[in-house]
C-alpha cells in the first residue's frame, strides 16, 4: 500500500465516532472528497485486515474489533495512559461521575482515556475532540500551552457552542490567567448543554503539563458546588499520576 493510500485509509478510520459509529461508502466519499471506487477499494482492504466491519443488515461500515485490540495495546504500551488508568477508575468511584484524560492535538483537546460513571453507564457524547476554549480539559491544555497556541485559537475565532461559551478574546485571556492561578478549569455547559466538567493539569516528571484530568457529568448530578468540591481529589490524583510517571522513568 502506498503512502497516499495509507493516508486515505487512516482518514477513513478517523471518520467513525461515537455519534456516527456506522458510515456508508457514499458518505465517506463525500466527506473525504474521494471517489466511491477509491473508498470501496480501501474499505475492502481494511475489512480484510479486521480494521473495519460491515453490518450485514444495512451494509454500512463500522470500526472492526482489531482496532479494539490495537487500542488496548496502545494503552498498555504508553506510560501515561497505563499509569493513569487505575487512577481514573478510582476517581470515578470516588466522585460517582465519568472521568477522562485529554491531551492537546493542535488547536483541539483530544480525550485519550475514559472511565464511565459507576452510577449511570451512559455514553454522554463527549468522547470526541473538543475546542480548547469551551471545555475544562481544553482550557487547562490551553492555559499551559505556549502563547502562540492561544493566539492561534484567537485568530481562528472563538466559536459559540452554547450561550455560556466564552467568545470574547479578553475574557478568554482572563480565564487562562485564572486557570493558572487556581490550578483547575471549569466548564458549566459551555461546550455542550447538559454537560458540566472540571479539569486539572497532569505533569510529567520534568514538570511539564502533558495532559488534563477531568470529571464530566450532567448538571443535575455534577452541580457547580459538587464540581468545585472535587478539586482537591482531582489534584491529588493528578499528583499520583505524576509520581507514577516519575517512578516508571527511574525504573
Amino acid at each position: 500500500m502506498t503512502t497516499q493510500s495509507v493516508d486515505k485509509a487512516t482518514a477513513i478510520l478517523k471518520q467513525f465516532s461515537t455519534e456516527e459509529p456506522q458510515l456508508g461508502v457514499s458518505e465517506l466519499a463525500r466527506r473525504l472528497n474521494l471517489t466511491k471506487s477509491t473508498v470501496h477499494r480501501l474499505l475492502r482492504s481494511l475489512l480484510k485486515a479486521g480494521m473495519v466491519a460491515q453490518d450485514p443488515g444495512n451494509r454500512r461500515y463500522m470500526l472492526g474489533r482489531e482496532t479494539v485490540q490495537l487500542g488496548y495495546t496502545a494503552i498498555y504500551s504508553d506510560p501515561l495512559l497505563y499509569g493513569a488508568l487505575p487512577y481514573l477508575h478510582y476517581l470515578a468511584q470516588q466522585v460517582g461521575e465519568s472521568t477522562y484524560l485529554a491531551e492537546r492535538r493542535g488547536l483541539e483537546g483530544a480525550p485519550v482515556l475514559q472511565v464511565l460513571s459507576p452510577i449511570m453507564q451512559e455514553q454522554m457524547g463527549w468522547y470526541t475532540n473538543v475546542r480548547l476554549h469551551s471545555a475544562s480539559s481544553g482550557k487547562v491544555l490551553l492555559a499551559y500551552a505556549p502563547e502562540g497556541v492561544l493566539q492561534a485559537v484567537l485568530d481562528e475565532g472563538l466559536v459559540r457552542d452554547t450561550e455560556y461559551t466564552i467568545t470574547d478574546p479578553a475574557q478568554l485571556r482572563q480565564e487562562m490567567e485564572r486557570v493558572r492561578a487556581q490550578g483547575y478549569a471549569t466548564c458549566f455547559e459551555e461546550g455542550k448543554l447538559g454537560l458540566n466538567t472540571i479539569a486539572v493539569p497532569v505533569k510529567d516528571a520534568e514538570g511539564q503539563v502533558v495532559a488534563a484530568l477531568a470529571i464530566a457529568g450532567p448538571p443535575y448530578r455534577l452541580t457547580r458546588d459538587q464540581a468545585l468540591a472535587s478539586v482537591e481529589k482531582l489534584k491529588a490524583i493528578s499528583g499520583e499520576i505524576t509520581r507514577k510517571l516519575e517512578s516508571q522513568r527511574r525504573g
